[in-house]
């Protein structure tokens, strides 16, 4: 199974995620690529399967630079995506009055473009606990999806 991995950091923290998840569907028989956000456009994006996305907050609830092109290009289109499943984790602080506001951006986003929720997504605080049990979740939920295909 295929499961593309696309990540937004400023200062590491979510690229490191997404190497994590990366290694875990790796070993687990993912066929899996991992790019930075900006990687994909919505003809790339669109066309995918797969996706777990793993994305910092920047400044006041924005998206870094590295995904910042993806995000505008995504915010810009209405093209419905029912046949990507996707799941996201979202990295941010509390102390910032917009928490965790790139991830829960791009969640509702895909929302409304009908994309496959495959797990509720992961809100971390100031650090990244929890993102392993997470992703052992997605990828069980997403391995269970696909074999009702």
């Amino acid at each position: 199974m295929i499961l593309d991995i696309l990540y937004a950091t400023q200062t590491g923290n979510a690229e490191e995620v997404a190497q994590n998840l990366n290694a875990l569907a790796k070993s687990q028989g993912f066929i899996t690529t991992i790019n930075e956000m900006n990687f994909h456009n919505m003809s790339s994006f669109r066309v995918l399967k797969n996706v777990a996305i793993v994305t910092s907050t920047y400044g006041e609830g924005e998206v870094p630079e590295m995904g910042i092109e993806f995000w505008n290009e995504l915010k810009a289109t209405n093209i419905k995506m029912p046949k990507l499943s996707y799941g996201l984790i979202a990295l941010g602080d509390k102390s910032h009055e917009i928490f965790c506001g790139a991830g829960k951006m791009i969640a509702k986003k895909l929302e409304e473009l009908n994309c496959n929720k495959i797990i509720e997504s992961l809100e971390c605080d100031g650090d990244t606990r929890g993102t392993k049990e997470w992703s052992i979740k997605f990828l069980e939920n997403l391995k269970s999806k696909n074999k009702d295909d």
